[in-house]
């Protein structure tokens, strides 16, 4: 099978990329500029229903969300240390900060960012944009605390939750100018350094990345 990813720079197929590159796994990336128009249109629409990057093929099977997309790859082309099976003591922790990073973080910044772009189909009340950014903020306090013993997540290691958390933070950091503490910068900047992770953001612009130096 053939596992072919669309993928728009700097969208949460990041995740999905990075954790192929981790693991090492061939598959063909078809890179989309974002254009909103297209991601609505009919033809986008059979293939992400959503109008979403990303999305997946494997040979005929597709999938979206890059949540969802990160578990089927580790499960369908595994095993691999990123994942972590169930009968491990740490799997609920993994569970738990794996989805964290959308749930918890991206999907708010999501909100708060389509709120101060201006354009229509994403304007929110003051107020659900305040509460947007607090939950934000809980997660991340809930971060600090869990890194102040560990330099990953999770006591075995790095794992996919680490992935999953990581591209949250640098979305934050891009899209709304979130401020990290320096725990938490340490840990970004950690991540941000891999060679996966250098090798999934290749067509972000530099001067993009330069303000995780």
């Amino acid at each position: 099978m053939t596992l072919t990813l669309f993928h728009t720079p700097g969208t949460r197929s990041v995740r999905a990329r990075w954790l192929m590159e981790e693991m090492g796994v061939i598959y063909d990336l078809k890179t989309l500029e974002y254009d909103g128009a297209y991601f609505a249109s009919d033809e986008f629409r059979k293939i992400n229903p959503m109008g979403k990057i990303p999305a997946m093929y494997d040979g005929e099977t597709l999938i979206n969300e890059s949540i969802a997309i990160m578990q089927y790859v580790m499960e369908r082309y595994g095993p691999t240390e990123l994942n972590v099976p169930a009968t491990d003591p740490e799997f609920a922790t993994y569970l738990q900060w794996l989805h964290m990073g959308e749930s918890g973080v991206s999907g708010y910044i999501a909100v708060s960012f389509g709120h101060v772009s201006g354009e229509d189909p994403y304007q929110v009340s003051e107020k659900y944009d305040v509460y947007c950014r607090y939950q934000v903020e809980k997660a991340l306090g809930m971060l600090e605390a869990r890194l102040e013993r560990r330099e990953y997540i999770l006591d075995r290691g790095f794992s996919a939750a680490d992935l999953s958390m990581g591209y949250a933070l640098m979305f934050a950091a891009v899209c709304t100018g979130t401020a990290y503490t320096p725990t938490v910068s340490a840990y970004l900047g950690r991540l941000m350094g891999r060679p996966a992770m250098q090798r999934a953001l290749s067509d972000i612009p530099a001067e993009m990345l330069s303000m995780f130096a």
